[in-house]
């Protein structure tokens, strides 16, 4: 096994090649499945082949981009099963395309849909026995690397903590080097961990034992100088160095290693930095809004307008300056609900607010016109919210955008809700609306920033979407 750690790039061709196969056999599954008698085989073959080599091209670079082809023994086996099956629907969406785009047909079988079902499931499949194969293998002795510890404090102990839970992970702590030979003797005497001798050793360790990697856990400011002349030595004998990431004790930034040219960078940040799904995201507001906007405008937008105006003076549209993302100001779009000169009375009822923190909400608003209330509702004045998501100033799913004024009042950990881009719904339109408080408000907003996924929105919209035709918690 000793192959695989020593030839990486052949492990890379090897898993390649592998998955191949998988796919190769769910084409011919697919193929099995959706034949079709009156047609020739080797017609359907040759229809149907374009998009097994149209995927395998797609998943290599897709693969390559998510590194499914690298060495991931220390990720958990859930999260590699789910970044396979997220790359291999994200290469039938590409290669799927790529066909019928090139091609101009389609397979007239219903080849795709088992194709594409069955590919997902080949490769998940092969991807788990390699997997537990591995683990196996590990626990025996077998593809394991050598890796020496430097300093002894309480990040080195949880690593070693972690690795002797997991050893199907295959780090074998070869030894430790501290300096503080009292620390060093209580880390050995807790972990069995041999200690090794001061930092000056590790040349002569490197130079005279087997070691796969490095990691150290000094302290940056007191040890910048021995840290530098460790990274420079491992560097010149070509072992891969691992600098612990956690330098700063920041309760939920993450923090990745990124390059601006040739200028490496630590990122920390708390916020999703999934590109592809962030992308993904955008590429959803935009068809959504722009389908809504297309059927709204002549059901909607148009009855509503002509309510608006019948009812009371003044424009049909409310436009308010709002605080989005990064503290971007943007005019948000609203069906007026209000009376023409609905601001300006806003201080003569401020004893009726309803909210507490920042925030006006009141239930018997005497500014809300008869139209108003029904359109408030049910949620029909935000409708217009949807230019602003296609515009690319909100996104159908997010924290509310704020007022400047309300801003101005936020604490330093509630101005976090402006780190993403607002939303026309979120975590508070499903859980009570206008019922909840500010800080639940915020809370539940800073929740939805921390868990972040694609599938949590659409969980969001289809609750919002119940939420708005029962016309519950709306103000």
């Amino acid at each position: 096994m000793g192959l695989l750690k020593r030839y990486p790039s052949f492990f890379t061709f090897l898993m390649a090649v592998c998955d191949s196969l998988a796919v190769l056999g769910a084409f011919l599954l697919a193929l099995h499945l959706s034949r079709v008698e009156t047609v020739p085989f080797e017609e359907q073959f040759r229809e149907c082949f374009i998009y097994f080599v149209a995927f395998v091209v797609a998943w290599c670079v897709v693969g390559t981009d998510q590194r499914l082809f690298a060495s991931r023994r220390d990720d958990r086996l859930a999260n590699l099963l789910y970044a396979v099956a997220k790359a291999a629907v994200i290469s039938l969406v590409f290669s799927g395309f790529a066909v019928v785009f090139f091609t101009r047909v389609g397979p007239e079988t219903p080849f795709f849909p088992i194709f594409a079902v069955s590919t997902v499931f080949a490769i998940m499949a092969f991807r788990l026995v390699l997997r537990l194969g591995l683990w196996a293998l590990r626990r025996k002795g077998y593809n394991y690397r050598n890796i020496i510890l430097i300093g002894a404090n309480e990040r080195s102990e949880h690593l070693a903590e972690v690795l002797r839970e997991r050893t199907h992970y295959g780090y074998n702590i070869h030894g430790l080097l501290e300096d503080d030979f009292e620390r060093a003797k209580r880390f050995s005497d807790k972990f069995g961990i041999p200690h090794l001798g001061g930092f000056r050793e590790l040349e002569d360790i490197l130079l005279n034992k087997v070691v796969d990697e490095v990691y150290i856990f000094l302290p940056v400011r007191s040890h910048y100088e021995t840290t530098t002349s460790i990274a420079h030595l491992c560097e010149g004998i070509g072992v891969p160095v691992r600098l612990m990431a956690d330098l700063f004790p920041l309760r939920i930034a993450t923090s990745k290693v990124h390059h601006l040219d040739d200028v490496p960078l630590l990122s920390l940040t708390p916020i999703p930095e999934a590109q592809w799904q962030l992308t993904l995201k955008r590429a959803i507001d935009l068809s959504v809004s722009s389908a809504l906007l297309l059927v709204l405008l002549p059901l909607m937008f148009l009855p509503v307008a002509v309510a608006i105006k019948l009812e009371s003076r003044g424009p049909v549209f409310f436009t308010q300056e709002r605080v989005g993302l990064n503290q971007r100001r943007f005019k948000m779009l609203k069906f007026r609900s209000m009376v023409q000169n609905a601001e300006e009375l806003r201080s003569q009822i401020a004893h009726l607010n309803e909210a507490d923190g920042p925030v006006f909400k009141s239930r018997n608003d005497p500014r809300i016109t008869r139209v108003g209330a029904f359109i408030r509702k049910y949620s029909i004045d935000e409708f217009p919210q949807l230019i602003n998501v296609w515009l690319g100033q909100m996104s159908l799913v997010g924290p509310r955008p704020p007022l400047a004024s309300e801003v101005a009042e936020y604490s330093w950990d509630q101005r976090r809700r402006l780190s993403v881009k607002p939303g026309m719904t979120g975590l508070w339109q499903i859980s009570g609306r206008s019922d909840v408080t500010f800080t639940e408000w915020v809370e539940l907003d800073l929740a939805y920033i921390d868990s972040w996924s694609l599938t949590q929105d659409f969980r969001i919209l289809m609750k919002t979407f119940r939420a708005v035709l029962e016309g519950r918690g709306a103000a």
